[in-house]
């Protein structure tokens, strides 16, 4: 089978079919949901610090191990994530490898946002950041649609008005929604 000519294509060709080449695994998200993803170290840590600091760390275990006649480990145990979304960390994983934001969607852009945040892929947070804003907005006609805790089931949000203007609702910045 020919192997992929871009660059772009031979990293998602790895993410996708690299299972037996991975140096590590990360056991993603919680309960019946929970799934575990092969990675490449020298990838991840040229994309975050935080996953560099992650595997300098464990390098330096294994080397402290090694010298005090401990025998190695068979199997690496996969590095736990139960706080992040499965879906989310996938989308991250292509993000890292080529660039790939094809996995961010209106559905799991806070989710992603949240798990770049965490490992600091400063390229992928300001992705999820400027998330096309027309998609965003789907967001806000499901709020006009919705029935709000502590606001009078017959006060509607009309047009540019009402809830969105109003304090009753916290968390919402008015100036944002003023485009809607």
């Amino acid at each position: 089978m020919a192997k992929p000519d871009a660059l772009v294509d031979r990293m998602k060709h790895l993410l996708s079919t690299g299972k037996d080449a991975a140096d590590v695994s990360f056991s993603v998200g919680e309960g019946d949901k929970k799934e575990t993803l092969p990675a490449h170290t020298q990838i991840l840590l040229a994309a975050s610090d935080v996953f560099e600091k992650m595997f300098f760390f464990d390098a330096q275990n294994a080397e402290t191990a090694a010298a005090g006649g401990k025998a190695h480990l068979e199997e690496i145990k996969p590095v736990e994530v139960p706080d992040v979304e499965v879906g989310a960390f996938k989308a991250m994983l292509s993000f890292i490898y080529a660039d790939d934001l094809s996995g961010i969607s209106e559905d799991n852009v806070f989710d992603v946002l949240y798990a770049a945040d965490k490992y600091n892929v400063p390229g992928l947070i300001k992705a999820c950041v400027n998330f096309p804003k027309g998609k965003l907005n789907n967001i806000f006609h499901s709020i006009k649609e919705a029935r709000v805790p502590g606001i009078d089931h017959n006060e509607t949000i009309n047009g540019k008005q009402q809830v969105l203007y109003d304090e009753k609702v916290p968390g919402i910045d008015h100036n944002a929604t003023a485009n809607l």
